[in-house]
């Protein structure tokens, strides 16, 4: 959105009178509004208020700095000092510009009395402690130290600014954005609250926790070659939830039927457990291991309990009348578990 910057320009008025005028047309050029109170005369209290109003309205504060110290308030304070006080009181971005060479000026921008000569150098020196100022000598100098100045503080320091009433959204656009943003805070919210691990789970087996399944395997009996003398095995064995789920879960990134997981879970057994499967085949003499299938009983009970851990669900796809299959799916916390097993991990 194009914005404006408004600038309040501070300095005595009649010693700088050029000066200001190069001032304010370099800020006009610049896009800002200037702002000062050459054509007011601060001259009592109530003109003071209304300088401080000005002032709370501006953007930036611009210090011009010559000869001159300036008419004094009723406290013996020069209102150009009071204005840079007020600023830095109000925590404004300042750019000061003190004359260089002072004591070079003409006779008639230079004070005569040592008191206000005093207060002068009192001023200078407060302006150029603790703060960057800029230094000018001649009225040519001070266009391009205000632009480049004043570029620069924009840039580092980007005020509110001003901008066009027909820019701004109206009431009806502001409550309409408003409602919108809840809604998005609602909705991050939701997405949070699905990918965290949901509640009421604590006390069920999962994780890293082992329970026990069979593999079917058919086999012959050491010393006998004959194919049609292999007999079938149901062989016990130990498996965690998380080997489980790592193995069938990326096939349930879209959907899987159970005749799918079926094939897939006999493969994750015998992947898991082989040193277990190798074991009962030595102790039972068994050789030419083949044909291994995971039991259905034994898909249904993992299949419950992935259900219970809130991991998977019944995929709402459509399929073909034709097609009797039951199909699974991946929950929100179910896809992030799989993210986490599944996905390489550095060295």
């Amino acid at each position: 959105m194009d914005k404006r910057y408004q600038v309040f320009v501070s300095s005595t008025f009649k010693d700088l009178e050029e000066e200001r005028k190069h001032i304010i047309q370099t800020l006009m050029e610049m896009d800002c509004i200037p702002a000062g109170m050459e054509l007011f005369p601060a001259a009592d209290e109530e003109q003071w208020d209304f300088i401080k109003k000005v002032i709370d309205d501006c953007d930036y504060y611009l210090l011009l700095i010559g000869g001159r110290y300036g008419s004094l308030s009723p406290e013996g304070i020069g209102y150009t000092e009071m204005e840079y006080d007020y600023a830095v009181s109000k925590g404004m971005k300042v750019i000061a510009l003190v004359h260089g060479e002072p004591n070079n000026l003409p006779q008639i921008k230079c004070e005569k009395d040592s008191n206000l000569q005093e207060k002068l150098e009192n001023f200078r020196e407060k302006v150029c402690t603790g703060r960057l100022v800029k230094f000018w000598k001649n009225l040519d100098q001070i266009s391009g130290i205000v632009s480049l100045s004043l570029s620069k503080t924009i840039k580092t320091y980007p005020a509110i600014g001003w901008v066009r009433a027909d820019l701004i959204p109206s009431e009806n656009t502001t409550q309409e954005i408003l409602a919108l943003r809840n809604k998005i805070q609602e909705l991050e919210t939701t997405i949070q609250n699905l990918r965290s691990k949901p509640e009421g789970i604590e006390n069920l087996s999962q994780g890293e926790d082992s329970i026990f399944l069979h593999i079917y395997l058919t086999a012959n009996k050491i010393n006998d070659d004959r194919y049609a003398s292999k007999t079938g095995y149901a062989i016990p064995v130990g498996i965690t939830w998380n080997s489980i789920f790592e193995h069938l879960s990326p096939s349930m990134i879209v959907e899987n039927s159970e005749e799918n997981l079926l094939v897939l879970l006999g493969e994750c057994i015998y992947r898991y457990c082989n040193k277990e499967i190798k074991v009962f085949a030595e102790t039972n003499k068994l050789k030419n291991l083949s044909n291994r299938k995971a039991y259905l009983e034994d898909l249904r009970l993992v299949i419950v309990q992935f259900r219970a851990l809130k991991l998977i669900e019944l995929s709402n796809k459509k399929h073909p009348p034709s097609d009797n299959n039951i199909y699974w799916t991946l929950t929100s916390y179910g896809d992030q578990l799989m993210t986490q097993l599944t996905a390489i991990k550095r060295d």
